[in-house]
């Protein structure tokens, strides 16, 4: 009977540590969307690290009135290995169409195919990304000089204002984000159907 329950003991000991080096690291923020004071939607930005895996998600919805409503259901999820750039997927469903763009890693190459409201864009990347435009929702760019935009496929060039103030430029469009103790607190964004504003709910 001892070595029984010693055995039962000894299985369920594993089985919990098994279970525990399983779980997810996981950390989740949530975002109000803002149009001219108003606010039209939610963001949620989720980061879950997997053992050398570290997944983001973007997933957000709005609605609004623009000479009619507007709706975008959008979703962003992007992977990287041992903080290489390797799979990224942009999806929006909009009362304008459904878009969808996609950066993933083939071989030594990245391959490109990105297409969005009035924007289509295909190409090859032939140098390791490194950070992308989820990665600014989830940490302070210090030091990056530069990211790629997942739903765009292009890179941009961060720049540094100070006192925790950056701006993006992709397509004639500026964002800028603002952080505080490395946290993001908004960030102003343009858009081809309306600029509008991400903040952080505290």
């Amino acid at each position: 009977m001892p070595i029984k329950v010693s055995s039962l003991t000894s299985l369920i000991l594993t089985l919990f540590i098994l279970y525990s080096s399983s779980l997810k690291a996981q950390e989740t923020i949530d975002f109000d969307i803002k149009l001219a004071g108003f606010t039209i939607g939610q963001m949620k930005a989720t980061k879950t690290l997997e053992n050398d895996t570290t997944i983001y998600r973007l997933d957000s919805k709005v609605s609004f009135w623009l000479f009619g409503t507007i709706k975008v259901d959008y979703h962003t999820e992007v992977k990287y290995h041992d903080d290489i750039f390797i799979d990224s997927k942009v999806s929006s469903k909009t009362n304008r169409g459904n878009f969808i763009s996609r950066i993933w890693l083939e071989g030594d190459e990245y391959k490109i195919d990105a297409n969005g409201y009035k924007y289509e864009h295909k190409d090859i990347i032939k140098s390791p990304i490194h950070h992308s435009a989820v990665r600014l929702f989830f940490e302070e760019p210090k030091g990056i000089t530069v990211m790629i935009a997942e739903n765009l496929g292009k890179f941009s060039e961060i720049r540094s204002h100070g006192k925790g103030i950056y701006t993006t430029h992709i397509e004639g469009d500026e964002n800028k984000y603002y952080y505080q103790n490395g946290k993001m607190q908004k960030v102003s964004m343009h858009n081809p159907i309306k600029n509008y504003e991400v903040k952080r709910r505290e």
